[in-house]
């Protein structure tokens, strides 16, 4: 297939440090695990863990609410869960009309816990696994796929949480990735969101980090048009860097689903018109919305375009051909984030850094903090 990073076919979208629609807090540095190249420096030896605040924690939703126009909260750590308060973190996100996504390795996400925090409000959580973790939940099973058709047996029993998968990709190795689109692919019906993390060196001793060997910096352009290959789709919606307007940060593609066929994208027409049509009713952008159902008459007003009319063609045939139970179409979010690099001695930030957090009062980019808390002036300007 033709290279899929040609910008020119892709929606740029335009978040910026004060319209921005993700928000990211750390509340917590504990983790049971110790992920090679964790950002967060968990991984190195003996590691600084503390539980934040929880006033702390509410100020700074506060401030996102008012200063960045945020619809989506990003929960993240260390490992999220093992923060005494994040129920009621949750449940106070929520109360100011706030979505929250979880980022989690899952370890302590039991059917009880889900279910918890599910009356709490949380829209999301995704999970990370891969298989440099060394998991104590894995010791009966034979691979990470596996632990995640676990995770989609347990979202789809408790339904109406959102579930989303992230994991590490290098240069080199592609080997866990196939099987787990296949996952994906297989588990549509829960099943919204993949996000492909590059290995990139942001820590200060990046000499001993597993991020600073053979695997790290992956080809975009190939992980992208592997990625088309393997859903039928193309990029649809892109951020830049502020130091290279033309390269692509954050890169979407959104593949439409008739049960596990894929029947369609939604290209960049579509994708604006989506992001418009919330930002008209809501007056923010999304990055997080509940569920992944399209309603195929949702998109009767737009058969006049090639892309439409085709995922409708399709979704006719395969109804008549192969029907299911469900008469929604699924989407899922297909998404590669290609973290800060070095241009002419200094960080190329994502356009408007959707996970940019608060430090000593700056908005930060999360992914470079360590650099922050060891001195380097690198905020979100």
């Amino acid at each position: 297939m033709e290279n899929k990073l040609d910008i020119k076919n892709m929606y740029r979208l335009p978040f910026t440090k004060d319209d921005n629609p993700d928000g990211w807090i750390e509340v917590t540095t504990f983790c049971q695990l110790k992920c090679p190249g964790c950002y967060r420096g968990l991984a190195e030896k003996d590691p600084k863990r503390l539980h934040e605040d929880f006033e702390k924690m509410k100020s700074e939703i506060d401030n996102f609410i008012e200063t960045r126009n945020i619809q989506t909260l990003s929960i993240a750590g260390g490992e999220p869960l093992l923060y005494p308060k994040i129920k009621e973190v949750i449940e106070y996100a929520f109360s100011k009309g706030v979505k929250t996504k979880v980022f989690t390795n899952g370890v302590a996400l039991t059917e009880n816990r889900l279910k918890d925090l599910k009356k709490a409000g949380v829209t999301e959580f995704v999970v990370h696994i891969d298989k440099y973790q060394n998991r104590p939940d894995m010791k009966d099973m034979e691979n990470t796929n596996e632990l995640r058709e676990k995770f989609c047996k347990l979202f789809r029993e408790v339904k109406d949480v959102n579930l989303g998968f992230i994991m590490p990709v290098s240069g080199e190795d592609y080997s866990d990735l196939l099987d787990t689109i296949e996952v994906c692919k297989n588990n549509s019906d829960v099943v919204n969101l993949l996000v492909l993390s590059p290995y990139k060196d942001v820590l200060l001793n990046n000499d001993k980090t597993f991020a600073n060997n053979k695997l790290q910096n992956p080809d975009i352009p190939k992980l992208s048009n592997f990625l088309s290959e393997q859903f039928q789709s193309k990029p649809c919606a892109f951020l830049g860097k502020i130091h290279s307007k033309d390269q692509p940060s954050w890169i979407f593609m959104v593949p439409v689903f008739y049960g596990k066929k894929i029947i369609g994208y939604l290209d960049s027409f579509l994708y604006k018109k989506f992001q418009e049509r919330y930002r008209k009713k809501k007056g923010k952008y999304f990055i997080t919305v509940k569920g992944n159902k399209i309603n195929p008459n949702s998109l009767l007003p737009l058969i006049y375009k090639k892309n439409v009319s085709e995922i409708l063609r399709n979704y006719r045939e395969e109804k008549k051909n192969n029907p299911i139970k469900e008469d929604s179409l699924r989407y899922q979010v297909i998404l590669i984030i290609d973290g800060p690099d070095k241009v002419g001695g200094k960080w190329n930030l994502c356009d408007g850094c959707p996970d940019a957090m608060y430090y000593n009062g700056k908005l930060v980019p999360s992914c470079l903090l360590e650099r922050v808390k060891a001195g380097e002036d690198i905020f979100i300007e």
